[in-house]
Order: C-alpha cells, then sequence, then structure tokens
C-alpha cells in the first residue's frame, strides 16, 4: 500500500513539473513576459487607413508582443474628444503616444501630468523645450518624397505628376516639396501639380483630387492624405494613372490594387514609437524630454518600399538603382532636400 501511494505522489509530481514547464515554454514563446511600463496611444482621428494610424498601431501591437501593457484609444476625427482622450489616458498610463497633428493642447495636459512621459507623434509643440515630460517624433518625410519624386519623374509619359495633400498644413507641405524637387531632378521637363482633399479620411475626396490632378495631365499622383488618399488608389484604374502610397506600403495594405500602385514612400511611426518605448524602459536616462527626435533613413524610419516579395516590382531595376543612389547622396549631404521646417 505504501509502495502505491509513493507511486501515486511520485506521479502526480512529474505530471505538475510537466504542466508548470509547459506553460513556462508557452509563455516565452508569445512573448508574454509582463513589462512594469503602460502605454496608451491616442489617435486624433481613426485606424483604417491603411497608411499613418494604421502604423502607430501595428508600433503598438508589436510592444504589446514584448510584454508591455498597451491598448489605443480612437477619436474618430472628434475634437470634443481630443483633450479628455489624452487625460483620461494620463491618467492610467506611464507614456502616452499622441497620434495626429490636431492634439495640439497636449502642452496643457503635459503640464497637468508631469510624472507621465507624452510622445507626440509627426509634430512639434510650440514650446516644447518647456516640458521635460514631452517629446516630439518630426520625420524627414522631404527625404522620402524626394525619392518617390525621382521615381514619378524617371516614369511619367506625360511630363506632368500630382501631389494629393490630406491638408494644407507643414507636414502634409514637406512631403510636397521634396516630391516636387526629386521630380524636377529627375526630369526638367516636368510640371507637378497639386490639391488638398481638406480630410483624412474622406475617399470620395482623394479621388475628386486624383480626377482633377488627371484633368491636368497628370500620369503619376503621389497621395500623402491617410485615408483620403486611398481615394486615388481606388480611382486608379479608371482613370488610367500609377499612384505612389505613404506610410505603409501600400501595394501590400491594399494588395488588391497593387496593379496601380508603383511604391510606397514608408514613414515608419510603428517602428519610432517602438524605438522610443523600449529605449526609454531600458534606460529611463534615454529620455529626450522637450527635444525632438528627428527620424530619418539613417534609422529605417524613412525608405521606398516596391511590394512584397511575391509581388512583381514595377519600378524598372535602372531606376530602382538610381533612386538608391541618390539615398546614399541624401545621406552624405551631397543632396539637401527642400524642407518647410527650418
Amino acid at each position: 500500500m505504501k509502495k502505491f501511494i509513493s507511486l501515486v505522489l511520485a506521479t502526480a509530481m512529474i505530471l505538475s513539473m510537466t504542466f508548470v514547464m509547459a506553460g513556462c515554454g508557452d509563455s516565452k514563446d508569445e512573448g508574454s513576459e509582463g513589462k512594469d511600463l503602460k502605454v496608451v496611444g491616442v489617435v486624433s482621428t481613426a485606424l483604417g487607413d491603411k497608411s499613418f494610424n494604421d502604423s502607430a498601431k501595428e508600433g503598438l501591437d508589436t510592444l504589446k508582443k514584448q510584454g508591455f501593457d498597451t491598448s489605443l484609444v480612437e477619436c474618430d476625427g472628434d475634437s470634443s474628444k481630443w483633450e479628455q482622450s489624452l487625460r483620461s489616458a494620463a491618467d492610467t498610463a506611464d507614456m502616452v503616444i499622441a497620434v495626429g497633428s490636431e492634439l495640439t493642447m497636449i502642452e496643457k495636459v503635459c503640464k497637468d501630468y508631469p510624472d507621465v512621459k507624452f510622445v507626440w507623434v509627426d509634430m512639434v509643440a510650440d514650446h516644447l523645450s518647456d516640458y521635460d515630460n514631452l517629446t516630439c517624433i518630426q520625420y524627414k518625410q522631404n527625404e522620402g518624397s524626394y525619392l518617390v519624386g525621382y521615381i514619378a519623374g524617371s516614369m511619367t509619359k506625360s511630363n506632368v505628376v500630382g501631389f494629393i495633400g490630406g491638408m494644407d498644413i507643414d507636414v502634409i507641405n514637406d512631403f510636397y516639396v521634396g516630391y516636387a524637387q526629386g521630380a524636377k531632378d529627375a526630369n526638367k521637363d516636368i510640371k507637378v501639380v497639386k490639391r488638398y482633399a481638406g480630410s483624412w479620411s474622406d475617399p470620395d475626396k482623394g479621388a475628386q483630387c486624383a480626377q482633377d490632378l488627371k484633368a491636368q495631365g497628370a500620369d503619376i499622383i503621389f497621395a500623402a492624405a491617410g485615408a483620403s488618399g486611398n481615394g486615388a488608389i481606388l480611382k486608379a484604374k479608371d482613370l488610367g494613372i500609377k499612384v505612389i502610397g505613404v506610410d505603409q506600403d501600400q501595394r501590400l495594405t491594399m494588395s488588391d490594387y497593387a496593379d496601380d500602385i508603383l511604391c510606397s514612400m514608408l514613414k515608419n511611426v510603428g517602428n519610432s514609437v517602438i524605438d522610443m518605448v523600449n529605449n526609454y524602459y531600458e534606460d529611463n536616462d534615454s529620455w529626450t524630454g522637450g527635444e525632438v527626435f528627428h527620424a530619418g533613413m539613417d534609422g529605417d524610419y524613412i525608405k521606398v518600399s516596391y511590394g512584397g516579395d511575391d509581388q512583381e516590382v514595377i519600378v524598372p531595376e535602372d531606376v530602382r538603382k538610381a533612386v538608391d543612389e541618390k539615398a546614399e547622396e541624401i545621406k552624405s549631404g551631397k543632396i539637401v532636400v527642400d524642407t518647410v521646417f527650418k
């Protein structure tokens, strides 16, 4: 009898150890080890743009997989939600990621929550140096736009290329001046025409802008307008044009329309958010409060993408090679790309 009881106990211990080890193995594989830093993202508009906002969400999703406690709030473009959403996030978070140029009240919120870290993506606060708990990420979108402008200038058949901006604001005009410079460097006879959708989330307005630009002769259009720009992609086949995507590789995020998209200018918002959070988590002293973090090609935050491995590349090899050379010349300072920021 004693032998039987001993055998049962030994078996139970072995099974218990097996379950524990299996559980530990699952936790490690899923990367779910908890990290004591809560991150909340606040998006001024909405997800589903297959571009800027979705890139930010990808970053937060990756952080969650890495073990961070993350969540995200969408404001759906409702201005009455912006400040309260930032405050609600700050009530529970260690770090708030503010996504959207409209979140200008962030300085006031920073002042009221001095122990919370704030990151404003793609905008620079007017009085940034006054806030040790706020840092702003400013992207060198003008440099990436130069490269896709060079592609447009090299591939146009009409000698007219177009640009669609979401809003007539500095960050969008920074896309435009780089794009125009690149197009003109590739083709001295080129004409660059532009339109603003006046919205980040209205594909119909983007489609109308594309139609207007086509009427002016544009056969290639760069759309830096969030979900509004997607309207140009949806309309491209009917108009007989090609579109250049933005922020994410839109040949992937809008794969049904990959044949209508030459390439995309990646603005890796998600990667910059991941790096900002991880750097602070690993070393609190790395926090650059009151300063701007300039995200460019060196950190792989800005680049040109031509689609997935299973997709046919539309941009010819000689043009891609020339673009790579231009990128190196920008990095070395040989080419200085125009910018609206001084």
